[in-house]
């Protein structure tokens, strides 16, 4: 496995209902896209490399964002207000 580097780095938070935002870094855009429709699809897990693991069923998830390098899409979006 490669090391992460900042040019590689891509950083994945998770935020619940309760206003927590757990947070972990992972390899590229293409591990990013796999972590995010995996914890949107299945939930996360929680584990603290300490003996607590906890699972979040995706009900408690409000938000999943990646962030560090660009990550392509077809189909880029804008935001608006009403």
């Amino acid at each position: 496995m490669k090391k992460l580097t900042k040019s590689n780095r891509v950083t994945i938070c998770v935020y619940m209902d309760d206003q927590r935002v757990f947070q972990y870094e992972v390899q590229g855009a293409a591990k990013a896209r796999e972590h995010v429709s995996a914890i949107v699809a299945r939930g996360y897990v929680h584990n603290d490399g300490a003996g607590e693991f906890e699972h979040y069923p995706p009900h408690r998830i409000s938000k999943v964002k990646a962030t560090g390098i660009p990550i392509a899409t077809r189909y880029p979006d804008r935001v608006t207000g009403t």
